[in-house]
């Protein structure tokens, strides 16, 4: 199991909103089509199915022919805080956007900040921050959308140096659920040259 320490942080933080840059050629499928029954009015009713609904990816950027995520882009979410009674505390509870929702599964790729979590004795799992250490979720005061686990292959398995920058390649995926987990999650990832 996870440390606690995510799930506490979870519970006390500010929300607030970050970015980074992007660049690059795009490929030539631009939309991508969102079941209504996924999406969510609020953390506990899911929305009624009216029809599919079509997200244009035009505007999103790609390297290598991999979607480019930015930190700007995971700010396409919205938190309410729900009691918990596994910590005992309320925990701000995501509910994706329909473009966040629409690239989940992808491969993409997603530069930021190294932070280890040696005290958890798991060398698979590491988090990638939009800002360094010092003002990150953890220890300052951005939100949880500013945050990725990043749970890496085994042959990329290696020590990390707190804020090195890093770009990952993985599979994006959205935790809505999962209080060991942070809200986002880049699997199979690797370190993108």
């Amino acid at each position: 199991m996870r440390n606690k320490l995510l799930t506490i942080a979870l519970a006390t933080a500010i929300l607030s909103g970050c970015a980074a840059e992007s660049n690059n050629d795009t490929p030539s499928d631009n939309s991508v089509n969102v079941d209504a029954d996924t999406l969510r009015t609020d953390s506990l009713q899911p929305q009624k199915a009216i029809s599919n609904i079509a997200v244009d990816t035009s505007h999103f950027e790609y390297k290598d022919g991999v979607l480019r995520l930015t930190w700007k882009m995971l700010t396409d979410v919205v938190f309410s805080d729900e009691y918990s009674e596994e910590v005992q505390a309320y925990v701000p509870y995501p509910t994706f956007g329909a473009q966040l929702q629409a690239i989940e599964g992808r491969e993409v790729l997603i530069e930021g900040y190294i932070i280890p979590l040696e005290e958890t004795g798991d060398e698979t799992i590491l988090v990638l921050s939009a800002q360094p250490y010092s003002s990150c979720f953890f220890c300052g005061g951005a939100g949880p959308e500013s945050v990725m686990d990043i749970k890496l292959r085994p042959d990329e398995q290696r020590k990390f140096t707190t804020d090195d920058r890093m770009t990952f390649r993985g599979r994006l995926r959205l935790n809505d659920d999962d209080l060991y987990y942070l809200n986002y999650i880049l699997d199979e990832a690797t370190v993108y040259k």
